[in-house]
């Protein structure tokens, strides 16, 4: 770190909280509480609702050509590739392998071409509403039809959706501009990693074959009010009733209720599912919550889904923050009833990352292998890991609370569970003692 970069943090954060000071002396001289009745004048608010587009784009793509593989995390880049694949003609979807290992592998195979993957599965059904892709699906059953990769070759001209947990694909041709993709993957300023692809783990895991570096980050944070959350989640905002009487804060109206831990900053929603659409699932259902959210909680991305659970994340870089206490994060569990409607459960926070400050820090991974050595020599069962990816660290840091660091880490999916590398470590150690 430079002497001038030394001034610069600081400064910054002396400003910050000057002006953190300022604000407190404003709202200090009326009520930081409100009470919502009939009478109530409403303050209207413009928020801009986050697209789907932006917030269900795959969260990585691998490169493959005769000289090997590179993955990126950039969004920009697979945004610009997402576009091209929408404007394209492709045939109609048809399913080619259905539950069947041994073809499953014969067609997933490194291709000349390119892959775009999500961390979780998404239906196929809502990925083509989302992207405005309209094909002929036949006889797939679109309600039953996921997947979580997706692979274009240029020799074959096809277009192939992979399902991993049902060893299912699903095909179309496509008539893709190759040179328009392969120009927009060799602009100036992106970042490629080497990989290989290895059958060690489930899912066929892309390795980082190098030791990596990426920047450490510094952000301002921000608390967002409590009626952005209550404006998004309730389906009619008129006549809700407030209750502080706890010390904590909650809002009502018929089953619907918001609460506010006020020490921890969390918000926890019940209701029931909106009816925007005839086509409901999972996906849209959550969004249509996570959407009113807008741009208001940082750069919110779809990150996995498991168990009627679909985990939105907050991402720095094309890399997903994972935090204590929902930070930066919002989870929607939707129940189905026998009624029809569907019970909704929201868990976030009113914390959020805003603006960042200036830093040159940088942190070493190792290479994957060595990661996978590492644990394998600590005790983990290979079988019971799912996933390895790149994740930042959520840290608050103790001097001012107003600023939060986030830190590059490998993050493992083991045992149904999200680990940081030296957490898992540290529970490796403890689970061989017991």
């Amino acid at each position: 770190m430079t002497f001038l970069e030394k001034l610069i943090r600081p400064g910054l954060i002396a400003m910050i909280l000057l002006s953190l000071y300022f604000s407190w002396s404003i709202w200090a001289s009326s009520s930081n509480k409100e009470t919502v009745g009939q009478n109530e004048t409403k303050i209207a608010t413009t928020i801009k609702e986050r697209s789907s587009q932006e917030a269900f784009l795959p969260i990585r793509l691998v490169r493959m050509n005769e000289t090997g593989m590179t993955l990126t995390a950039s969004e920009s880049l697979i945004s610009s590739v997402q576009k091209l694949i929408s404007e394209s003609d492709i045939s109609s979807v048809s399913m080619v392998v259905n539950g069947n290992q041994e073809e499953f592998e014969q067609y997933y195979t490194e291709r000349s071409g390119f892959e775009l993957m999500y961390e979780g599965r998404l239906l196929l059904s809502e990925y083509l509403a989302i992207y405005g892709i309209n094909v002929d699906t036949g006889n797939i059953p679109v309600e039953q039809a996921y997947f979580n990769r997706i692979q274009v070759d240029y020799t074959e001209k096809k277009i192939l959706f992979f399902d991993f947990a049902n060893k299912n694909v699903y095909q179309a041709a496509i008539s893709i501009d190759r040179g328009a993709v392969e120009a927009l993957f060799d602009k100036d300023g992106l970042i490629y990693f080497e990989v290989a692809e290895r059958s060690e783990l489930a899912d066929k895991s892309y390795y980082m074959i190098k030791d990596l570096k990426l920047k450490k980050y510094s952000y301002i944070l921000a608390s967002q009010p409590t009626t952005l959350y209550r404006n998004a989640f309730f389906n009619d905002t008129d006549d809700i009733q407030m209750n502080e009487d706890s010390g904590d804060i909650s809002y009502t109206k018929g089953a619907e209720k918001l609460s506010l831990n006020e020490r921890l900053g969390t918000i926890h929603f019940v209701g029931s599912t909106k009816n925007e659409s005839e086509n409901q699932n999972v996906f849209a259902d959550s969004f249509s919550y996570v959407k009113k959210l807008g741009t208001n909680i940082g750069n919110l991305r779809y990150f996995d889904y498991s168990d009627g659970m679909v985990n939105y994340s907050t991402f720095v870089e094309g890399f997903p923050v994972f935090s204590e206490s929902n930070k930066g994060q919002v989870k929607v569990a939707v129940t189905e009833q026998e009624s029809g409607a569907s019970k909704i459960a929201i868990d976030t926070s009113v914390d959020t990352i805003q603006v960042p400050i200036p830093s040159e820090e940088e942190v070493t991974l190792m290479d994957s292998t060595d990661l996978l050595a590492t644990l394998t020599a600590s005790g983990a069962d290979v079988n019971e890991i799912k996933s390895i990816i790149i994740g930042y660290t959520w840290q608050r840091i103790e001097e001012t609370k107003q600023i939060v660091d986030l830190t590059p880490e490998w993050y493992i999916y083991y045992c149904d569970q999200w680990y940081p590398e030296r957490e898992l470590l540290e529970s490796l150690a403890n689970w061989e003692v017991q």
